[in-house]
């Protein structure tokens, strides 16, 4: 009996320990996260499994510490008991890592319009980080221009393409080539699919495919879930801006017309009270005509460009937002199909370049 608790406690000792290890790795090293959604296509797939490199742009510190380790949001199978307390929080704090953020670099945050959950417990979005603080971005006729210069592509986009057929398109066809998104759009044999250009030239290869066309939004028209959701700036996901993307230190002037590309981040990111009325602009219950922001901000956006809600939808995300830099697949598997090829052998230890 006295051996028996002798070998439990040392197992407890153990168990405790590599617990410990496996929280600290988590927390500052590197982490997993698993991409459910086709908005980074074909760059990263659903079913895919990535590492998180945390010291890319440095570990984040726990802003909400009192948690259950390994739980990001709520308690198994419950969808309303959190999984951490958040009357406690820490102040924003990162240890210096091996570089900052790049342009094209892929990256984990958490998403920025979760108001209701704290910073660090908010759901994990991963895009590619398109624009630095400072850089003035604009899209034109879906080209990314940076401070007036293309920016070369990095990532395989793919933009919806309309695509007219002489009969209707084979579906062993297109499961072959891995689409699985789009289809029929009208009795005319039209169809719509999100398309890299590899993929586009190897539709226009089938003889029953006549034309090929990239959908495009008219300049100047209004989308309203598109940021910033006035009509003083119709902006859509095919011409956006331009904007320069704020920085922290720098200062803008702030008017009750462009004070709708700033009150996300006055208010919910840097935590002030703000106010508009009768043309004045209230910050912490004074009048101001100009605002210095705190943290620097970042432009992100999906490689699947039409099937991605991203900073052309809710805006700018924040510094103390970033999670790390998607840095390796190490798992994937394929939800459409079964056998040996549910397994996407050919993805996996893939690294993921920016």
């Amino acid at each position: 009996m006295k051996n028996l608790g002798k070998h439990l406690k040392e197992w407890g000792k153990a168990f405790l320990y590599a617990f410990l290890v496996a929280w600290l790795v988590r927390t500052l090293v590197i982490q997993g996260a698993f991409i459910p959604s086709q908005s980074m296509e074909r760059t990263l797939l659903p079913g895919d499994f990535v590492f998180i490199n945390k010291w890319s742009y440095g570990p984040r510190m726990p802003i909400t510490p009192v948690a259950i380790p390994f739980m990001h949001q709520n308690m198994p199978f419950s969808e309303s008991m959190p999984a951490y307390l958040d009357w406690i929080k820490l102040p924003y704090w990162r240890i210096s890592g091996f570089g900052d953020i790049e342009r094209q670099d892929v990256v984990v945050f958490n998403y920025p319009m979760e108001q209701e959950r704290p910073v660090d417990k908010r759901t994990y979005f991963v895009k590619r980080c398109v624009a630095l603080p400072g850089d003035t971005l604009s899209i034109v006729a879906k080209q990314i221009f940076i401070n007036g210069d293309s920016l070369k592509q990095a990532g395989e986009y793919q933009f919806i393409r309309r695509v007219k057929c002489s009969t209707a398109l084979d579906q062993a066809w297109l499961d072959s080539l891995n689409v699985t998104e789009g289809g029929l759009v009208s009795n005319m044999l039209d169809y719509e699919f999100p398309m890299s250009d590899s993929l586009a030239k190897t539709f226009s290869k089938h003889p029953f495919v006549h034309s090929m066309t990239i959908r495009m939004e008219p300049e100047g028209e209004y989308q309203a879930y598109i940021f910033p959701h006035s009509r003083s700036y119709p902006w859509n996901n095919d011409f956006w801006g331009p904007m320069v993307v704020p920085a922290e230190g720098k200062t803008v002037q702030l008017n009750d017309s462009n004070i709708v590309l700033y009150e996300r981040i006055i208010r919910d990111y840097e935590h002030n009270k703000l106010s508009v009325a009768g043309g004045k602009i209230m910050i912490n219950e004074a009048v101001v005509t100009q605002y210095t922001f705190k943290q620097d901000y970042y432009f992100m956006m999906g490689d699947n460009r039409d099937y991605s809600a991203d900073s052309r939808s809710w805006g700018f995300v924040p510094r103390d937002h970033v999670i790390g830099k998607a840095w390796l697949i190490f798992f994937s598997y394929n939800a459409y199909s079964s056998g040996a090829s549910h397994i996407r052998w050919n993805r996996i230890f893939r690294l993921i370049h920016g």
